[in-house]
Formats: C-alpha cells, sequence, structure tokens
C-alpha cells in the first residue's frame, strides 16, 4: 500500500512539474509576442502556486512592470522585505523606483543591498548578477570591488572584465583578464579567444596598443611566461612575425625543450609570404634543433623560400644545396617532402623533365604511405604532362583515383584527368570528368573545375 501511495505522489509531482513547464512557456511566448496581459495572467497563476519560487516571483514583477503596475510591484516586494530581507528583492524594488523616476529610492534600496556584502561577501554573486539582469552594470562593478575589498580571497575578475567589456571599457576589460591570468595561467588560450573579438590585424588600433601597453608593463614588473606568450600571439594577429619571433625566442631560452612554436610562427610566416623573416626563423631552428624531421623541415623550407626569391643564375647552388642534404640524410622515406621539392625543382626550374621523373620514380620504390606515393605520383603526372607524355601522367592521376578514393587528393587528380585529356583533345571525357567534380568538396577544385568546363564550352 505505501509503495503504491508513492508511486501516485511521484506520478502527481511529475504531473504538475509538467504542466508549471507549459505553463511557463506559454507565459514566456505571451511576454516575447509583447501580449503582457495574457502573460501576467499566466504568471500570477504560477505564482499563486508557489509563492517562494523567485523565477516566478521575477517573471510576476517584469509583467507588471511592462504594464506599468509600478504601485503593484512596489506592495509586493515590500511584502516580501517584510518576511525575508534577500538583497535582490532590494534591487527589484531600486529598479521599481527608477521605473517611476524615483531616484532617490532607487539608490537607497540599491546601496543597501550592496552594504548587504558586509554580512557576507560571498553574496556578491548574487547581488551582482541581479544587477546585470536590470543592466545595472556599474553597481554590479561595485559590488564586486567591495567584496574584493572585503575578502581578498574572492576573486571577480572574469565577471569585471565581462562587465567592463559590455561597457566598451577595454583597458579595464583587459586588466582584470590580465590580473585572473596571474592566478591562473591555464586561463590564457581562453583570454586569446576574449581578446581575439577586440584586437585587429592594425598594430595602431586602440585595443592593440592597450594591451601591448598592459603586457609591457606586467613583463616589467614580473616577467612570466605567459606575458611572453600573449605578446607573441599579439605579434601574431598583426603579422608582426619578427616581433613575435623576438618574444618566442625569449620564451625559448627560459624552456629550450620543444622549438614546436617557434616551427608554427615559421610556418604561418611563410603562409603569409614574409619570406625574410621566415628565413631567419627557419635557420634558428637549424641551429637549435636535435630533432631530424624539425631539422629536414626547416631545410625544405629553406630550399623552397630560396627557390622562390633566387634568378636562374642561383639555380645552380640551390641544386648543390639540395644534393648536399641528400648525401647527409639519404633518400629515404623520411626525406619523402624534400625529395618531391627536389623533383619540382629539377622539372620546373632547371628545365630538365626526364631526369626529374626518373628521380621521383626512385622514389616510389621506396616504402611509402598512400598518401605519400599519391603525392609523388600526382607531381610525377605534372612532370609527364610538361613533356607532353599525357597518356602516362593519366595512368598515375587514375592509380591515385582508384587508390584514395574521395579524398581531397583523388579529387585534385581527377581534375588532372579532365585536364590532361583537354589537352589532348579528348573533350567529351574532359567535360565528363568536370561534371563529377562540381560537388566536389574543395571550393578551389569545384572553381578550377568550373572556369575549365566553360573554356571547354567555349
Amino acid at each position: 500500500m505505501k509503495t503504491i501511495l508513492l508511486v501516485l505522489s511521484l506520478l502527481v509531482s511529475s504531473l504538475m512539474f509538467s504542466q508549471d513547464d507549459e505553463n511557463q512557456k506559454l507565459g514566456d511566448d505571451y511576454f516575447k509576442n509583447g501580449e503582457f496581459e495574457k502573460a501576467l495572467i499566466t504568471y500570477q497563476k504560477l505564482y499563486d502556486q508557489n509563492t517562494n519560487n523567485s523565477k516566478f516571483l521575477f517573471q510576476l514583477i517584469k509583467t507588471h512592470q511592462q504594464l506599468e503596475h509600478y504601485p503593484i510591484v512596489e506592495n509586493l516586494l515590500l511584502e516580501k522585505l517584510q518576511r525575508n530581507n534577500n538583497p535582490t528583492y532590494l534591487i527589484e524594488l531600486g529598479y521599481n523606483y527608477q521605473l517611476m523616476d524615483s531616484t532617490a529610492l532607487a539608490d537607497k534600496y540599491y546601496n543597501e543591498a550592496i552594504a548587504k556584502i558586509d554580512e557576507n561577501p560571498s553574496y556578491a554573486y548574487m547581488i551582482a548578477m541581479q544587477f546585470e539582469t536590470r543592466s545595472l552594470l556599474d553597481n554590479a562593478i561595485a559590488t564586486y570591488k567591495k567584496a574584493s575589498a572585503l575578502k581578498p580571497d574572492l576573486n571577480f575578475n572574469i565577471q569585471l572584465a565581462r562587465i567592463y567589456g559590455e561597457l566598451g571599457d577595454i583597458e579595464n576589460m583587459f586588466s582584470n583578464y590580465l590580473d585572473y591570468i596571474e592566478i591562473k595561467p591555464e586561463f590564457i588560450n581562453n583570454s586569446k579567444r576574449a581578446f581575439s573579438e577586440f584586437v585587429s590585424e592594425n598594430k595602431d588600433n586602440e585595443n592593440n596598443l592597450i594591451l601591448k601597453k598592459l603586457l609591457l608593463k606586467k613583463i616589467q614588473v614580473q616577467p612570466d611566461e605567459y606575458w611572453y606568450d600573449l605578446l607573441s600571439w599579439l605579434f601574431n594577429q598583426e603579422k608582426e612575425y619578427d616581433k613575435a619571433f623576438t618574444q618566442e625566442k625569449a620564451l625559448y631560452r627560459r624552456n629550450p625543450e620543444s622549438l614546436n612554436r617557434i616551427v608554427e610562427l615559421a610556418v604561418t610566416t611563410l603562409d603569409d609570404k614574409q619570406y625574410e623573416t621566415a628565413l631567419e626563423i627557419f635557420n634558428y631552428i637549424l641551429e637549435n634543433s636535435q630533432d631530424p624531421d624539425s631539422i629536414l623541415l626547416a631545410n625544405q623550407f629553406i630550399l623552397d623560400i630560396e627557390t622562390t626569391l633566387a634568378t636562374e643564375k642561383n639555380y645552380p647552388e640551390i641544386d648543390k644545396k639540395y644534393k648536399a642534404i641528400f648525401t647527409k640524410y639519404g633518400t629515404y622515406e623520411q626525406t619523402t617532402a624534400l625529395q618531391l621539392a627536389y623533383g619540382n625543382f629539377v622539372a620546373f626550374y632547371l628545365k630538365q623533365p626526364e631526369e626529374a621523373s626518373n628521380f621521383l620514380k626512385e622514389t616510389l620504390k621506396l616504402n611509402l604511405s598512400a598518401f605519400q606515393e599519391a603525392t609523388i605520383k600526382l607531381k610525377l603526372g605534372d612532370i609527364l604532362v610538361f613533356q607532353e607524355k599525357f597518356n602516362e601522367a593519366l595512368i598515375y592521376y587514375t592509380q591515385i583515383q582508384a587508390n584514395l578514393k574521395n579524398s581531397t587528393i583523388s579529387q585534385e587528380a581527377r581534375f588532372k584527368v579532365a585536364k590532361t585529356s583537354y589537352y589532348k583533345g579528348d573533350f567529351d571525357w574532359a567535360e565528363s570528368q568536370l561534371k563529377i567534380l562540381k560537388s566536389s568538396t574543395s571550393q578551389l577544385i569545384a572553381n578550377d573545375a568550373l572556369d575549365l568546363k566553360l573554356l571547354i564550352s567555349d
């Protein structure tokens, strides 16, 4: 019997909660649509059923205020305060007086709410959040500051940073985030995401200058790693990679275990075509790295940059450098990327496509991954097209499609099949391949395919 009663009790409770949820949603919909009279009836019913539910109370208050029922709200809150001197009720009463243009009374109750922090500084969260719901941000700031002064081990930097951001007080926002990083350095990546909304590529942007000034002050007072990290990040946003490199070197000297950050910076610098700075960074990696993969990567990018900047008279010297690297490190699986770059250099810069083809065919004999093999075959196909050996090139492109179906490199190979077929004069086959590529996941390949299709159609 007791079990049956318990089940029935739980069932009734569940139905009541479900009904409350439905009524609340109905009230919310009325409120959002500006049907305040209907919302009032719904919220009043919810509140009458549970007068201790502050959520229902505040929804009821907001609806009355939309209807300018300020005296009703005043009486309701004064009655509540007689039984429970809750600081959020004081704030709501103050806000109600503010809506009635009774500024002095509003300030009186706001100050009473803030004074509650003297009893318990932990009230700050509740009080400040209530101020925020009414967009009384200056009062929220005053609340957090008072609580911090009373109990310094309470930390409100994140809350203050967010509020200052809403107010457009960028310097104080940055300052509070930085103060929080001092306490919790692991917050640094979150701070970068927050800062990214306020800084730009323009180094003269006011927000950039403010953050830079604050970081330099921090470094002067206490040169911790996270300040160099943030300064490097800021220079990266501004594409001032030489200055970012200075910060990264400072970080590396403190912790010389890994060059990964500097490698990442070098690649970013190269992607943005700041070749001189990229060369400087890659040479620094060569001078300091003991890792064979990093050394090979740096060598490859240095030769890529030198090739890009070179004139024809420099090509023999670059050729010697490639050969010296292969003599030192060998032509094995780990140097595949260098071998690919060298094949490209020999074919298209030295204009020796036959030698390049033979070199890359030897690379294919290594124990390569499917992707490495496809990359080599793609380059071989390009060299063969350059030699007008279209049929042999098509064999390599087709093999890539068969071995790595639905991959980006497979789509690229299909596009090259279409181009090569076009060069051969096989327009129908070329067009059939381009139709397939119209829905390519790579926008670049899809656009190239469309351009070629239009050319064939003309």
